[in-house]
């Protein structure tokens, strides 16, 4: 009888613990705007991010030229937020990598990247225009990206515009042990509306 009367309490207890689970990270879809990226600026990056409770999820489309003119290289990643902690202004996360999706998009930068395995290829050299790979735990230069299951830490500012990451879209490689960054990239990502 009495473990009986303590089950209705278990049973709320922990359905209140799912119902008051507030997502602490901005929920929605962020876009930044065309960044210059490359040696010169003479490439242009559109990076997207959508975080939907604990899943992360983010595309970085390369181009040809700093207008963001022609699509090049496409990457998308898919990772789940592991913990989130607020820390004065910004908030902290850790995150799980997923796989990086690395698509080539035109047949100049294919011949270009199966000719430079080991630089620009990830270490591939049989590389398909149109056909994603799983760079994971590969150099694409200039980005390092983890393995799949890598614990990643980077910290998020929110504002009414959108958000910035410490790290993201940019910045891959760092160390487990390396900490939260303390200040925003400066690339912003404006949230995009329906």
């Amino acid at each position: 009888m009495h473990t009986l009367s303590l089950l209705p309490l278990v049973i709320l207890a922990s359905n209140a613990t799912v119902v008051s689970a507030n997502p602490l990270l901005p929920q929605g879809n962020f876009r930044t705007e065309c960044l210059q990226i490359g040696k010169g600026g003479r490439h242009g990056l559109i990076a997207e991010v959508t975080i939907e409770g604990n899943t992360i999820s983010a595309s970085a489309q390369t181009y040809a030229h700093d207008n963001c003119d022609i699509p090049t290289v496409r990457a998308d990643y898919r990772g789940i937020i592991t913990e989130a902690r607020t820390n004065g202004d910004r908030i902290e996360l850790t995150q799980e990598t997923g796989p990086f999706l690395y698509t080539l998009l035109s047949d100049e930068v294919t011949t270009y990247y199966n000719a430079n395995a080991g630089s620009a290829g990830c270490g591939f050299d049989d590389w398909q225009t149109g056909v994603p790979r799983d760079a994971a735990g590969r150099t694409c230069a200039p980005y390092t990206f983890p393995a799949i299951g890598t614990e990643l830490k980077d910290s998020v500012w929110a504002n009414q515009t959108g958000i910035e990451f410490g790290r993201m879209p940019l910045v891959w490689d760092s160390a487990p042990d390396a900490g939260y960054p303390e200040k925003p990239s400066g690339i912003l990502f404006t949230r995009v509306t329906d």
